[in-house]
């Protein structure tokens, strides 16, 4: 089993998302997957800058947050983007987030 990145990239259909939650989930190596979510809410938050690609989002949310939250804050930004921070109409009424929301502002 690959245990490194470059090696989990080289597989077939494996991007840098996927070999993140392998390297966080299976070998409990810290590493800060992307997906949608995570991308779109830390955009609106002002985390990162609103033109950052997905490849670029995981080093600057990496350098952000410390190594032994990564995976709790990971969870926690799915479930506020599915939850509150939808694509297409978030709810900007009800997060609890507004005050430190780029977005919202």
């Amino acid at each position: 089993m690959p245990a490194d990145f470059a090696a989990l990239e080289a597989l077939p259909g494996v991007g840098h998302k996927t070999a993140s939650v392998v390297m966080a989930q299976a070998f409990g190596i810290p590493s800060f997957p992307v997906d949608t979510h995570i991308h779109r809410v830390s955009r609106r938050l002002g985390l990162i800058p609103p033109t950052t690609s997905r490849e670029k989002a995981h080093i600057l949310l990496e350098a952000l947050v410390p190594p032994e939250l990564y995976w709790t804050f990971h969870l926690n930004v799915i479930t506020h983007g599915r939850q509150v921070c939808h694509a297409r109409k978030p709810e900007c009424e009800v997060c609890p987030l507004q005050r430190q929301c780029s977005y919202y502002q």
